[in-house]
């Protein structure tokens, strides 16, 4: 190579050249690759170099640099999390058995923590929530009876409350003393309230008590989680407490029926009374009215009789005695009278005349 003249040596170096360039290139882009990454709104970032934590966690959105190669970028979620439990069930304080239906949700708050703790998988997150959660949900039910977790507060027994509002096709309004109902769940008691007026049992009391140690417990572990809020989705009866619980509600019902045809009857009753008054009413008035026509029209023939009789009195007495002749000597009439009877009168004297 050294027998070769200069000019084909400066042209070897000439075209190695621009390949040796983009043989930088490509590697400087390659680190710069590596030593970048992309955090996102919802995202937090932890740095580790050969499994030690590096700095705090990046929770700024946008992007962060790192030594490429030798350091790794753990992603987690800020936004939060749900967790839903299986149904389980739980014994409450007066020993009823019931199924019990929660979910949560919870968010990371120390990313370092969650990464130490559990390798930084929700999926093992949620599996430890599991035994927290179920754990505090069985602690605190089983400190109130069965109805202080399934009822939210005293409202049911509240007579105004309980009933809507009714009305007859008249506007009447029906109240619960109307349909026998103002003993209607007085055999329920009452849930427990302090001298302020707080509830001291009941559905929100019980969630509020679960989220509390549920808190406690995590923080005592450590896990990085903070639990947002926990909800009861569904309690269900087991097959003795529910047939129990199906009987007490067809008694309400049949109560609620029953007061319902009383009060049927009842108006029915009122309605029937109201009418034979109003029939009583109207016959009497129609009474009184026909004697005071009736007497109104005999005062005026009695006028007119007195006018008459005024006006020209022996022929008034003429028509009078052939009106009694005609009533008294009817068809298929016999009488036997003498010659002097007063009957003739009208005869003798037409006969003298």
């Amino acid at each position: 190579m050294m027998n070769q003249p200069p000019s084909e040596r400066m042209h070897r170096r000439a075209g190695s050249t621009p390949v040796a360039a983009l043989i930088l290139v490509a590697a400087l882009s390659f680190l710069v690759y590596n030593s970048l990454f992309v955090v996102y709104e919802w995202q937090q970032a932890i740095v580790t170099q050969f499994g030690e934590i590096k700095g705090e966690p990046r929770t700024d959105a946008g992007l962060h640099f790192k030594l490429p190669f030798v350091q790794q970028v753990h992603l987690f979620d800020k936004r939060l999390l749900r967790w839903d439990g299986q149904e389980r069930t739980i014994y409450t304080k007066d020993r009823r058995a019931i199924i019990v239906d929660v979910t949560a949700r919870w968010r990371i708050n120390d990313a370092r923590a969650f990464l130490e703790s559990i390798g930084g998988s929700t999926d093992a997150a949620n599996a430890r929530l599991i035994g927290i959660i179920e754990g505090a949900v069985r602690n605190e039910i089983g400190q109130y009876d069965l109805f202080e977790v399934v009822r939210s507060s005293n409202l049911i027994l509240d007579r105004e409350e309980e009933m809507p509002a009714l009305m007859t096709e008249d506007g009447e309004e029906i109240t619960p003393e109307d349909l026998d109902l103002t003993t209607m769940g007085g055999e329920m008691p009452p849930l427990r309230i302090d001298a302020a007026g707080v509830y001291l049992a009941g559905r929100p009391v019980v969630i509020a008590g679960i989220l509390e140690r549920a808190r406690e417990r995590l923080d005592e572990i450590g896990l990085g989680i903070h639990l947002e809020d926990i909800l009861i989705k569904q309690v269900h009866y087991t097959a003795a407490i529910e047939e129990n619980v199906y009987r007490q509600m067809n008694a309400e019902l049949q109560k609620i029926s029953a007061g319902f045809r009383s009060l049927g009857q009842q108006r029915a009753e009122q309605r029937l009374g109201e009418m034979e008054r109003e029939l009583a009413t109207i016959q009497s008035e129609a009474v009184e009215r026909a004697e005071r026509i009736r007497g109104t029209a005999e005062a005026e023939a009695i006028k007119i009789y007195a006018e008459a009789y005024n006006a020209d009195p022996e022929f008034f007495g003429f028509l009078r005695t052939l009106q009694l002749y005609d009533k008294a000597l009817g068809k298929n009439s016999s009488l036997i009278l003498g010659t002097d009877s007063s009957l003739f009168k009208l005869f003798k004297e037409m006969k003298e005349e």
